[in-house]
């Protein structure tokens, strides 16, 4: 139930955030054409690009448009969730025809390209991607450029086709961080107005329902995972979604694992975030930055999750850097200097802390930051605490947690005890576990989330 309000949400706060553009006098288009879609608006077209309708290998089609030099480097640009589909790239693509060989695809079911009727796994959505590139730039080694759906479609395509790609540009990817983390941001997410009075009330009100009842909606979403009782009862699937192909691949999205892909993917990444994106948060980010072998992270001030038509100008500027400056392998910050010794946190708020300690103590402090530190032992007692950037290397409990909700991102901890938890909630993303004895123990039922990490111990 949860996760499905929060898919409702993610689809209309990306398609709210994308500007409507003013449609161009009657243009038929060879993919919808005679295909019984007439659902499907006509979709409108970019003056620089040249369109085509290309079939591939399974019956379906897809409309590519091209622009720039062909015998140029190929740029590939992938579309997330939204109705305008290869339209959120109009300010884009005049930027990189001057230089570039620049493909753009309507995802199936998006735009001008039919739906999908084998579904919307990433894999197959990868083998779109495969034949769209054999039928633009066979044989070439292309950069990437993907946003929110399109750029975790496009992480995934990079770590399973290597070789057929030189430079990948991430644009505030969405789905990332474990589902329960990522659903629980968008229901605590500000719901976005569509500029329609009822949709507007239908959603405000919808928004401080579940809000109300957060806690409770959490609970459920635990226990019961909804888009896999979907998957397996496909009757009840089509007749609740039917062909909404936006909630088809959302919850594709929702679904898919990129832990893998995170660690392995080599292709130098430049990773591009709107400060104020309500989708997906900028600690994915920072998270992909931090894990990836090669990526570096460019944040937009101001902007919400479609950076390239909020701040157009900004956001070319860092797409050309990302894929014609020269790459220079850079390192994990170390953090070094004199010990500050230890300190205590008691009865105060938004409390920060950097460098290096001894032993950092946290009671009934809330809203205590952690960023760019080392520390050989933290212990929280009815405290709130974010940290990123840090590694805790204990000789006895490193994390020691009570009471108390803790949000690690890109952290390594290290202990006889890694972690100790009591009544606790820990949401760990990019977070390396190490212990001698016991990863986790948890004298008191604890809830812990872990995305993108790792850990190594005797649990």
């Amino acid at each position: 139930m949860r996760a499905w309000i929060s898919l409702t949400l993610l689809l209309a706060a990306a398609m709210a955030s994308c500007a409507p553009l003013a449609a161009e006098p009657s243009q038929s288009d060879p993919c919808i054409e005679g295909a019984n879609q007439t659902a499907m608006p006509v979709p409108i077209r970019l003056a620089p690009l040249r369109y085509r309708c290309l079939s591939l290998h399974n019956g379906q089609r897809v409309l590519v448009g091209e622009a720039g030099p062909v015998n140029a480097r190929t740029v590939l640009l992938v579309h997330g969730l939204g109705d305008n589909a290869h339209r959120d790239w109009t300010e884009v693509v005049p930027a990189l025809a001057m230089q570039f060989h620049v493909v753009t695809l309507d995802l199936p079911g998006f735009g001008g390209s039919p739906a999908s009727p084998h579904g919307y796994s990433f894999t197959g959505l990868g083998e779109i991607l495969a034949e769209v590139l054999d039928g633009t730039a066979r044989g070439q080694r292309v950069h990437m450029v993907g946003h929110s759906l399109g750029a975790a479609l496009s992480l995934y395509f990079a770590h399973k086709h290597p070789l057929r790609v030189d430079r990948l540009v991430l644009v505030d990817a969405a789905g990332i961080l474990l589902k329960n983390v990522f659903v629980q941001h968008m229901v605590r997410a500000q719901v976005p107005k569509v500029g329609l009075a009822p949709v507007d009330r239908l959603l405000g009100a919808l928004d401080e329902r579940i809000k109300v009842h957060l806690g409770q909606l959490f609970d459920l979403d635990e226990r019961i995972d909804f888009s896999q009782w979907l998957e397996q009862n496909p009757g009840i699937r089509r007749a609740l979604i039917g062909r909404h192909t936006h909630v088809e691949a959302a919850l594709s999205l929702v679904e898919h694992d990129f832990t893998v892909a995170i660690s392995e993917t080599t292709a130098p990444t430049t990773v591009i975030w709107g400060s104020n994106d309500p989708v997906a948060p900028l600690r994915t980010g920072k998270l992909l930055a931090g894990r990836m072998p090669d990526a570096r992270l460019e944040v937009i001030q101001g902007v919400g999750h479609v950076p390239m038509v909020q701040s157009p100008s900004a956001f070319n500027r860092l797409l050309l850097a990302g894929l014609t400056a020269p790459r220079v392998q850079t390192s994990a910050r170390a953090v070094t200097g004199a010990s500050q010794g230890s300190v205590v946190c008691e009865n105060r708020t938004h409390a920060r802390y950097s460098g290096v300690f001894d032993s950092i103590t946290l009671e009934n402090c809330r809203g205590v930051q952690i960023e760019d530190a080392r520390i050989r032992q933290v212990t929280l007692s009815s405290s709130s605490l974010s940290m990123e950037n840090a590694v805790i290397d204990g000789a006895d409990v490193a994390l020691s947690v009570r009471d108390s909700e803790v949000a690690a991102t890109n952290v390594r901890i290290r202990g006889r005890v890694a972690i100790r938890a009591e009544r606790s909630r820990l949401d760990l993303a990019g977070v390396s576990l190490r212990a001698s004895q016991r990863v986790v123990e948890m004298p008191a039922p604890s809830r812990m989330f872990f995305s993108v990490s790792d850990w190594h111990g005797t649990d």
